[in-house]
């Protein structure tokens, strides 16, 4: 018998309450149906949906499987309670979960102090041929100081308030140096043909990078007596 008094008949007589109860029947078959289909989830539901999806048992059903994987998934956050696999790989230390995120900022920071030591270093290299172009320079000007003179000419020469050079011939020397006596009261100046402004007061001394000492003019305020020392 059917949930609706409803039983097999053979060739009896049908009677108007059995066919009722068969229409009866029909509408709730047709209801419930259509209830169903009300309560589907369309495609187009799921490409913008308003809720989360929440599983009816917990750690149960799966999104893919091995033959039809999801292409990407892509969210703000993930947590998981067992393992993370990364191109076939256990994401895990001893049993330890690995924090990527860490990772990628601790290389970023070596990337960053591997540039700045090669920023650093550069910088320092540039300094060093510097400093080795100073020291080069040094040991030439040592070297051209210590060498002895194959012959040192000293003398006297008296000086006034018109420029006069340091010689009256011309001469080829290495350099020139030039003296003012303690005891004078009035300062050298020295320079050009044009113009004398290196001053030397009284008890200086100077060495010119002159090779001819005719180039090079004095005078002073007052007389006074200056030497003159010329290596050759």
């Amino acid at each position: 018998m059917g949930f609706m008094g409803l039983r097999h008949k053979g060739t009896e007589i049908l009677f108007s309450w059995e066919w009722n109860a068969v229409v009866d029947g029909l509408d709730i078959l047709y209801g419930y149906i259509n209830q169903v289909k009300e309560e589907k989830i369309s495609k187009e539901d799921l490409t913008n949906l308003d809720s989360d999806i929440i599983p009816a048992e917990d750690n149960k059903y799966d999104l893919g499987d091995p033959d039809k994987e999801w292409r990407n998934i892509r969210a703000h956050y993930g947590y998981f309670e067992d393992d993370v696999y990364a191109r076939g790989s256990r994401v895990l230390v001893d049993g330890d979960p690995v924090r990527v995120y860490e990772f990628i900022e601790k290389a970023k920071e070596d990337i960053d102090q591997i540039y700045n030591l090669e920023v650093d270093i550069s910088s320092k290299a540039d300094s060093i041929k510097q400093e080795l172009d100073l020291v080069k320079q040094y040991v030439e000007e040592i070297r051209a100081n210590t060498e002895r003179a194959e012959t040192f000419n000293t003398y006297a020469l008296a000086v006034g308030t018109s420029p006069i050079p340091l010689s009256d011939v011309d001469k080829t020397v290495r350099r020139i140096h030039v003296k003012v006596p303690s005891w004078e009261s009035y300062l050298l100046y020295v320079g050009s043909a044009d113009k004398q402004e290196f001053i030397l007061e009284p008890k200086d001394e100077t060495t010119l990078e002159v090779k001819n000492p005719k180039n090079v003019y004095v005078r002073s305020l007052g007389n006074i007596t200056i030497y003159v020392g010329l290596e050759e």
